[in-house]
C-alpha cells in the first residue's frame, strides 16, 4: 500500500508538472508512468492468482539450543512471476502455545529461514496466509494457504552412571523376592497337578501316583522378573522439563549401555500402555512419541506396584 501512495503521488505530480507547463515532455512523462502502472497491473494479475507457497525443514528433529533451517520456495505455474511474496508464519508446540510469529519478504525463488530450538517438544510450522504482489509492488492479492511442517527438539545426554548404578542396588535387592510362574525350569516345581491327555510322561511324579493310586504331573516353574517401568509428566515447555527430559534420556542411555532393558509408560489413561525399550533407536522413537503425546497428569491408580517416576532430575523408585 506504501509503494501504491508513493506511486499515485508521483502520477500527481507528473500531471501537475503536464498542467502547468503545458509541455510534450511532460505530457509524456505522465502517460508513460500511467501506462506503465497499469501494465505491470494487467501482466500480474495472473501470476498472483496463480501463485503460491511450499516450505521445507531440515532436519526434522536436532538437539535443544541448536538451529534448523526452514526453506520457503515459489511455486508458480506462469511464464512471468509475480513481485515479492508476504509469509506469515508461526511456531506452535504440542501445547497449542504460540512459541514464534513472524513475516517474511520472499523475493527470490526461495528464502531461508533459521529456527532456534531452545527447548524440548515437538513443534508445528504453520503458514495461513501470503501476500502476493504485483511487479511494481503497488497491488496484493491476499490468498488462504494451508502449510505445515513438524520438527521435534530431542534432548542431550550426560553420563549419570551413580544415579544408574542406584537402580541396579536396587533392583538386586528386589530379585531375592521373586514370585514364580509357570515355565520349563523343573529344578522348582511351580504345582503338582493330575494327569492330563497329552502331558509328558517324563513329568509324571512317580512317588505321588503310586501312592494315590492316581498320576500326577510335575509343572515347572521361572521366576516371574519385573522390568523397571519408567514414567513422567510433562505438561509444558520451559527449562524444568528440558533438564527432566536431559535426565531421563541419560538415564535410559545408561540403562541401555549394560544392556538392561525397561518400559517406559507412553499413556496413563486406561488400559494403561507400557512400550519396552531394548535398543537406542527405539528409545529415539518413544522419547518423540512422548513429546508428541504428552502426559499431563498421572493416573497412579493405573500404575503397577513398581515404578519409577521422573521428575526434574530426582528418581522416585517406588515399590509395595
Amino acid at each position: 500500500m506504501k509503494n501504491l501512495i508513493k506511486y499515485l503521488l508521483f502520477l500527481i505530480f507528473l500531471y501537475v508538472l503536464w498542467f502547468f507547463v503545458l509541455g510534450y515532455f511532460s505530457f509524456l512523462l505522465f502517460f508513460m508512468f500511467l501506462s506503465l502502472l497499469l501494465l505491470c497491473l494487467l501482466l500480474s494479475v495472473i501470476p498472483m492468482r496463480k501463485t503460491t507457497i511450499a516450505m521445507k525443514i531440515k532436519p526434522h528433529h536436532c538437539l535443544r539450543n541448536e538451529n534448523m533451517t526452514l526453506t520457503f520456495y515459489r511455486q508458480s505455474h506462469t511464464f512471468i512471476d509475480c513481485g515479492k511474496i508476504l509469509i506469515d508464519y508461526q511456531i506452535v508446540d504440542v501445547f497449542s502455545n504460540v512459541v514464534t510469529q513472524k513475516c517474511i519478504i520472499l523475493n527470490d525463488q526461495e528464502q531461508d529461514v533459521t529456527i532456534a530450538s531452545p527447548h524440548c517438544g515437538h513443534y508445528h510450522i504453520q503458514v495461513r496466509l501470503i501476500q502476493c504482489f504485483d511487479l511494481l509492488q503497488c497491488f496484493s492479492i491476499s490468498k488462504k494457504v494451508s502449510l505445515q511442517q513438524s520438527f521435534d527438539v530431542m534432548p542431550h545426554y550426560y553420563p549419570i552412571d551413580a544415579i544408574a548404578q542406584e537402580v541396579y542396588t536396587y533392583d538386586s535387592q528386589d530379585n531375592s523376592s521373586l514370585i514364580h510362574q509357570k515355565g520349563d525350569d523343573y529344578s522348582e516345581i511351580f504345582e503338582i497337578r493330575s494327569y492330563r491327555e497329552g502331558d509328558e510322561l517324563k513329568h509324571i511324579h512317580w512317588n505321588m501316583s503310586s501312592k494315590f493310586q492316581e498320576l500326577f504331573v510335575k509343572v515347572g516353574s521361572e521366576p516371574l522378573q519385573e522390568k523397571w517401568l519408567f514414567v513422567m509428566e510433562y505438561k509444558e515447555n520451559n527449562e524444568f522439563y528440558d533438564e527432566q527430559f536431559d535426565y531421563f534420556y541419560s538415564l535410559c542411555v545408561s540403562l541401555l549401555k549394560v544392556n538392561k532393558t525397561f518400559e517406559i509408560v507412553t499413556s496413563s489413561h486406561y488400559p494403561l500402555q507400557t512400550q519396552s525399550v531394548d535398543s537406542l533407536d527405539k528409545l529415539h522413537v518413544l522419547i518423540k512419541w512422548m513429546m508428541k503425546n504428552p502426559i499431563k497428569s498421572l493416573d497412579f491408580s493405573l500404575l503397577p506396584h513398581s515404578y519409577c517416576l521422573i521428575h526434574g532430575q530426582d528418581l522416585e523408585v517406588h515399590h509395595q
